[in-house]
């Protein structure tokens, strides 16, 4: 199968989306053609557009931004609903800063809306709660394992349903630890944000 791979986070390769997309390549079984698609602009090159046109697969991976899809994103799915009208499979992998995978719901709706509208397949998603937690793992730590294994179980269920083009209910899962902790390391790394930035603690509570 010819596979596409499509990274829309801002942040590119270096963005959690692009290591969740790097976990299901590595679960996909099968002999399959991947193309990996940085789709982080409002518009996709000639170029990209024709590789995505010759992928049977569609595997989109983005953060969750304000309950909704990035502006970015929302742009190129226009232009793909235009310009590449045959039929594809969709797959979509979403992560959030929200503890809850349930935040994701929303954002699935665009896309499952947007399938329908466009004439795309939609098979279905994981959505990670917890998802700004994950690039703070030391990085020797298994990803299918501590508090990575739920990602990880939701990852390996989505492949497998890439690997024989089947659909599947949403997958949600969040981090695996307690919801207080994940808190307190967003906190702190809100605090650590700022002050990199030259504000107080306080400044992060105005209006």
């Amino acid at each position: 199968m010819k596979i596409a791979l499509i990274n829309a986070s801002p942040r590119g390769k270096s963005s959690t989306s692009a290591v969740l997309l790097e976990k299901t390549k590595s679960y996909i079984a099968g002999s399959n053609e991947f193309f990996d698609i940085q789709a982080n602009k409002e518009k996709l090159e000639p170029a990209e557009l024709e590789t995505l046109k010759q992928a049977e697969i569609w595997v989109f991976a983005n953060p969750l931004y304000i309950d909704s899809l990035p502006g970015h994103l929302l742009a190129v799915l226009e232009q793909l609903e235009i310009e590449c009208r045959q039929s594809h499979k969709v797959y979509v992998i979403i992560n959030c800063g929200f503890y809850e995978a349930v935040q994701n719901k929303t954002a699935l709706s665009v896309y499952k809306n947007w399938c329908s509208k466009a004439g795309y397949e939609w098979c279905g998603a994981a959505a990670i709660g917890g998802g700004g937690g994950i690039g703070f793992m030391p990085p020797e730590l298994p990803f299918n394992a501590g508090p990575l294994k739920p990602v990880n179980d939701a990852v390996v269920k989505l492949s497998a349903c890439i690997s024989g083009g089947t659909k599947t209910e949403d997958i949600l899962a969040s981090i695996g630890m307690p919801r207080f902790l994940y808190l307190l390391g967003a906190h702190a790394g809100w605090k650590k944000a700022a002050k990199a930035n030259g504000l107080k603690v306080k400044d992060l509570y105005r209006r």
